[in-house]
């Protein structure tokens, strides 16, 4: 009999929705999963897994579904509210608790307020999911018994460290720490300077990245733990390449068979 393990996951941009065939991998190597720990997006994908949606299901859910159609602004604040995105989970989730199923599952959040990393073990599916995705400077906060949640990426974006069992089997998305920023775009044999916004975002997007690779090699560092790191190299991809998903796909699936021979 296969022994037991954890499952530590994370999102980030477009790598996400390739982290499904990791999932395909785990289905076909009768790999048996007892405890899920998910920070960000990726909680949409670990809690179908866990109220024994298959892989195919994700695929297909994906497929049907356009985020950028859920994306509602907030007129206001200028962020995305992401009240379309919370209805179109509760047709999938309804009213389902974590405690309820029968893998353990626990969604890291940050109160925003406190500064404290939030693990939630009670609570509906789709509250916890709706604070664990709200992204600093993007999403707005989820509101909940008076206390404003972000992202758990902020404290822990591959949440090695709250899980219980010993044998781990943690999805990092972290590549491509390091690149020159580019001031400069070609454009009809002409280089222009970038766009002031452009270059704001490129430096944003460079500090999360340093952020959670340090939280990242915080985690993989728990002691006690058996940890089996699925981390394919795909730092020539951007990270917001939807365009190239199947190859992320194809990267990830073979990753994941090569790191899963237990």
């Amino acid at each position: 009999m296969k022994k037991p393990y954890s499952l530590a996951l994370w999102w980030w941009s477009a790598l996400w929705l390739a982290h499904i065939w990791v999932i395909k991998c785990l289905e076909e190597k009768d790999i048996r999963i007892n405890e899920i720990s998910w920070t960000s997006m990726w909680s949409i994908v670990a809690a179908f897994y866990a109220i024994w949606k298959t892989s195919d299901f994700m695929i297909e859910f994906t497929k049907k579904i356009n985020f950028f159609k859920q994306v509602d602004i907030d007129l206001k604040n200028w962020l995305i509210k992401w009240e379309k995105i919370y209805k179109k989970l509760q047709e999938v989730f309804w009213d389902t608790k974590i405690e309820d199923l029968s893998i353990k599952l626990k969604i890291v959040a940050t109160n925003i307020e406190t500064g404290e990393k939030k693990v939630f073990e009670k609570w509906k599916i789709v509250d916890a999911i709706r604070a664990s995705i709200s992204l600093p400077w993007i999403l707005r906060p989820y509101k909940y018994l008076n206390n404003n949640y972000v992202d758990g990426g902020v404290l822990s974006n591959l949440p090695i460290e709250v899980l219980d069992w010993k044998n781990v089997i943690a999805v990092s998305v972290i590549n491509n720490i390091i690149w020159e920023l580019k001031t400069k775009r070609n454009i009809l044999w002409f280089d222009l300077h970038v766009w002031f916004f452009n270059l704001n975002f490129q430096i944003l997007q460079r500090a999360f990245l340093l952020m959670m690779e340090k939280n990242e090699e915080s985690s993989i560092k728990t002691p006690w733990k058996n940890v089996i790191i699925i981390k394919p190299d795909v730092s020539w991809i951007e990270l917001y390449a939807f365009d190239k998903l199947d190859i992320l796909v194809n990267k990830w699936y073979e990753e994941a068979k090569n790191a899963l021979k237990i």
